[in-house]
């Protein structure tokens, strides 16, 4: 959705009668305003509700303006590749590991998807799918759909090859607008591959992206995090308990702990809602845009007449 003049968009998908935005909208800072009330006219008009995945704190301000509420989701691991190094004690397991699989014959490389010859990106798109292992695609807020096409012309990959210059794991990065900056797409390995590898991917990768003139990478969106790293209140603390509880099911303090092993900066993302009813609604939307819960089959009588109602809205 642009705002009229251009200058800014934010991408949305429609999910439970909610138009959820994903993560902070694109662009000038100056059209984030009247972008927002434009598209608060194109939800009311539609009888849809707003709400957002993955905000952040800056856009506190914008969103209270249009009495929607924001609910602490979960942080973001970002990793400033000026301060990021190998060396020293805390790092140690994660250098062992980039040293076991050096010795081991892997390497790492980073180009541009546009640099791939078709032979090794058959390579990289059979990793993405056998590196899920049956599991659903999950990401809305942080990943792409798929690695080729125009909109990813702009995009990077750091693929780890084998001895025989066999691509056995791949990470896929998208530019951040208007700064030295990428954000994590895709993270696969085959799972055929030595247990290590993804440190491996990741460690290679900031200091191949350093070179290319990036300042900071955003690795992974770890939810709940805070309740985890740094808990200001007891309740904060039951939480994180919880979350651990859960771990088995969503893994979500697994990948806490994946994202912790590379010192990153964690920043705080947000759930927005609006109306005191809201939060369930937009929950719920926004698991099933995320690949967290599977979403009911709808039968297509029921589909028919929803689309007829959407139609006549929009007339």
């Amino acid at each position: 959705f642009f705002s009229a003049d251009g200058q800014a968009f934010v991408a949305y998908r429609i999910e439970n009668g909610v138009l959820l935005l994903a993560g902070d909208p694109v662009g000038s800072w100056t059209a984030f305003r009247p972008l927002l009330a434009q598209l608060r006219a194109f939800a009311d008009t539609r009888g849809l509700k707003l709400g957002a995945v993955g905000a952040g704190e800056c856009m506190r301000a914008r969103y209270e303006e249009l009495g929607l509420h924001m609910l602490y989701l979960g942080d973001e691991a970002i990793i400033e590749l000026d301060r990021f190094s190998l060396e020293g004690r805390p790092i140690r397991k994660v250098r062992q590991s980039v040293t076991r699989l050096r010795k081991a014959g892997y390497e790492a490389e980073a180009c541009s998807i546009l640099d791939l010859d078709p032979a090794t990106l058959e390579q990289v798109e059979r990793v993405v799918e056998v590196g899920r292992q049956g599991a659903p695609e999950r990401g809305f807020s942080m990943a792409m759909d798929r690695l080729s096409g125009q909109h990813c012309e702009d995009t990077v990959v750091v693929l780890a090859r084998d001895g025989e210059g066999r691509v056995k794991g791949v990470l896929h990065f998208v530019p951040c607008y208007g700064r030295p900056a990428l954000s994590l797409s895709f993270m696969r390995r085959d799972p055929e591959s030595p247990n290590g590898l993804t440190e491996f991917m990741v460690a290679s990768a900031m200091g191949l992206l350093r070179e290319r003139g990036m300042d900071e990478v955003s690795l992974n969106f770890a939810a709940f995090a805070r309740w985890i790293h740094s808990p200001e209140h007891w309740y904060e603390r039951l939480l994180g308990k919880l979350v651990a509880i859960a771990n088995p099911y969503f893994q979500i303090e697994s990948l806490y702990r994946f994202n912790a092993k590379f010192f990153p900066r964690w920043e705080p993302r947000y759930l927005v809602y609006e109306g005191a009813l809201g939060l369930p609604r937009t929950g719920l939307a926004a698991m099933w845009a995320e690949g967290q819960l599977p979403k009911p089959a709808l039968s297509p009588g029921w589909l028919a007449a929803a689309r007829s109602r959407e139609a006549a809205a929009a007339r």
